[in-house]
C-alpha cells in the first residue's frame, strides 16, 4: 500500500471511523478510497486537500509528507474562543499558533508544488510516448 493511502487508513483508524465514513466526510464518492486501498492505486490530489480541510487536527505536513507529528499543537484553538476579558498573553499565544499554522501550510504548499511538478513531468513523458506510438 502506498504511503498516501496509509495516511487515509491511519486517519480513519484514529478517528474510529470506517473508510466509507471517511470518504463521505471528505466528499468523495463511495468506493474512491476503498478501491484505491484494495488495489493499491493512486488517488487524486483533491482528496488530500479535502482531508487537510476536513480534519484540521491533523498536521498538513504529516498528511502530505508523512513527516513530523501526526496531530497539530492542541494549545490555543480559535480566536473566537478567546474571551473578551482575555489578556495580552492569550493573544500572543494565538499569534504564535497562527504563525505555526502558516509555516505548516507553506510546507504543505511546497509539497503540493513538488507533486504537481512531478505530475507535469509524467504527463510530458506520456504525451511523448503517445506521439511516438502514433507514428
Amino acid at each position: 500500500m502506498n504511503r498516501i493511502l496509509t495516511i487515509f487508513s491511519t486517519v480513519a483508524e484514529t478517528e474510529g471511523i470506517s473508510i466509507s465514513a471517511l470518504e463521505k466526510s471528505i466528499g468523495a464518492s463511495k468506493g474512491v478510497l476503498s478501491r484505491a486501498l484494495k488495489h493499491g492505486t493512486d488517488i487524486q490530489v483533491k482528496w488530500l486537500n479535502a482531508l487537510v480541510e476536513n480534519y484540521p487536527n491533523y498536521s498538513p505536513e504529516w498528511i502530505l509528507t508523512g513527516k513530523g507529528p501526526m496531530l497539530r499543537n492542541q494549545g490555543t484553538t480559535d480566536l473566537h474562543q478567546l474571551k473578551e476579558e482575555g489578556d495580552t498573553y492569550q493573544l500572543y499565544e494565538q499569534i504564535a499558533l497562527l504563525k505555526e499554522r502558516i509555516e505548516i501550510l507553506k510546507t504543505a504548499n511546497e509539497a503540493l508544488k513538488a507533486n504537481n511538478t512531478s505530475l507535469m513531468e509524467i504527463k510530458q513523458m506520456l504525451k511523448k510516448r503517445i506521439e511516438d506510438l502514433e507514428q
